[in-house]
């Protein structure tokens, strides 16, 4: 990779969290939720690698990255597994209705 690369990498990364940020703030749908979360970790993911480009270790930062990558996967089959169970519970994805018929609202 060239020098003329890093501010794509770097541009590529920022988006990546802008997006996965913004699904996690908009708390709206469940699944997207976990997607904002997926997306956070991959520009992560990014950033490591890039990390360990610029300092000549690139294999220590590929091996964070492959742990990165299996704990995601964990995170994400559970995570996925509770917006099942809440789907089945409370027959939405809305977590604002979910909140709300919680908190004893009407529904």
């Amino acid at each position: 990779m060239t020098l003329s690369g890093l501010p794509v990498v770097i541009i590529v990364s920022a988006g990546l969290f802008a997006i996965g940020l913004a699904g996690l703030i908009a708390r709206n749908d469940l699944i997207k939720m976990v997607m904002g979360l997926e997306f956070l970790g991959k520009a992560v993911c990014l950033l490591f690698i890039l990390g360990g480009y610029m300092s000549g270790e690139t294999g220590v930062s590929q091996a964070v990255v492959f742990t990165l990558i299996a704990i995601e996967a964990v995170i994400a089959g559970v995570a996925l597994a509770l917006v099942i169970l809440l789907k089945r519970a409370w027959k939405t994805f809305d977590s604002e209705i979910i909140f709300r018929i919680i908190r004893g609202g009407d529904q």
